[in-house]
């Protein structure tokens, strides 16, 4: 007895959201790069945090995930 398993139609692939997450990493490193934070060697994390509540940077940022076609609710960490 067999099973038969049904296409229908394209399937979300995790290789492709795991490539657009390593991109907008790779981004929010280079902004690290370029706005240096007194918290970057204690505490990345909370440096990056508060780089990201800087309205000009924040902006940047989204710029350059829209002309990668990457969205925001893309690349957020799953549980």
């Amino acid at each position: 007895m067999g099973i038969e398993l049904a296409d229908y139609g394209p399937k979300p692939t995790t290789a492709q959201a795991d490539e657009q997450r390593r991109a907008a990493v790779r981004i929010a490193d280079q902004f690290g790069k370029e706005h240096p934070h007194p918290l970057d060697n204690e505490d990345p994390a909370q440096a990056g945090q508060e780089l990201a509540m800087d309205p000009a940077i924040a902006a940047g940022f989204l710029e350059l995930l829209d002309q990668l076609g990457i969205r925001p609710d893309q690349i957020r960490r799953t549980a």
